[in-house]
């Protein structure tokens, strides 16, 4: 159940990420051509493309944590699969601090910019510091399903054995 959960929450993730890129292209696409034409300098599009991509980092980074694409190390080669396993079993333990801070410091912030407005459109700086706690809470969620995968392939044998 959670891992169809998660699959819909990162699916929705990557679908909002990439419409957020493609925004954020277009926009600065359309910075490009209105500066070299006679359009002139429109100060919104900075900060329309300042939100996306705030967006676009934070949601692609949950779902590059989900996929175990964002940082890896490969430290022993793959005929040491259950070592390899164990391994991963602790980088997820060691993430927990940094997922931990990312949602409890990211709402901090996030409802401390109430009070903070963008220069040109006047809304609250809290929709684009919101992204860091949603991030956050995501890759918590992730984390739950990614623990109790990676624990089951160690401690059962579902797995091929070291060959030490």
């Amino acid at each position: 159940m959670l891992t169809r959960f998660n699959a819909g929450l990162e699916r929705f993730f990557y679908l909002v990420g990439g419409a957020f890129f493609l925004a954020f292209i277009l926009c600065v696409l359309f910075q490009i051509v209105a500066r070299n034409s006679s359009l002139g300098t429109f100060v919104w599009t900075d900060e329309v493309a300042m939100f996306c991509f705030v967006w676009t980092v934070f949601l692609g980074s949950a779902v590059g944590y989900r996929r175990g694409v964002h940082y890896v190390v490969e430290v022993l080669p793959a005929s040491f699969a259950r070592t390899n396993t164990a391994l991963t079993l602790l980088a997820l333990f060691l993430c927990l601090p940094v997922i931990w801070v990312l949602t409890v410091n990211g709402w901090t912030y996030a409802e401390m910019s109430w009070r903070r407005f963008s220069f040109s459109l006047g809304f609250p700086m809290f929709y684009q510091n919101a992204a860091v706690a949603v991030s956050g809470a995501a890759m918590a969620i992730f984390s739950l399903e990614l623990i109790v995968a990676t624990a089951g392939r160690l401690f059962t044998n579902r797995q091929v054995e070291d060959r030490e």
